[in-house]
């Protein structure tokens, strides 16, 4: 975990302000679209603009859901996979890891490290 977040600091020049580490059991686990918290706590927006996520294990897809449009991208996250997005997206847009059907769930684990914090975007 310390090694993964180490590389995400480094390669985004990113000033870590929180982590998570999520553990999906099997594929039957989901997390519903949602925004992070910086696109509604003003707060938090003035230390976090940059999410970058890791995944790990099974295949699962990121998907992303256009607030006003309600158009959906899915993005394959295979294992070692990693996707990063800044405030705008996370504010015109809600991210989250579909439900899957039961006849495509599978008994297969994925571990997603998530980060969230500062990237100068000059």
């Amino acid at each position: 975990f310390n090694m993964v977040v180490e590389r995400i600091k480094e390669y985004f020049k990113m000033n870590i302000k929180a982590t998570r580490f999520n553990w999906y059991k099997d594929t039957s686990q989901w997390k519903p679209f949602h925004h992070d918290a910086a696109a509604v706590k003003p707060h938090i927006a003035k230390k976090q603009n940059w999410t970058v996520a890791v995944s790990f294990g099974t295949e699962r897809d990121a998907a992303f859901e256009h607030v006003k449009s309600k158009t959906v991208i899915s993005i394959p996250q295979s294992n070692g996979s990693l996707y990063a997005f800044g405030n705008k997206v996370n504010i015109e847009w809600k991210h989250g890891i579909p439900q899957l059907p039961p006849e495509k769930q599978k008994n297969e684990g994925r571990i997603s490290i998530i980060c969230w914090g500062w990237v100068n975007m000059d």
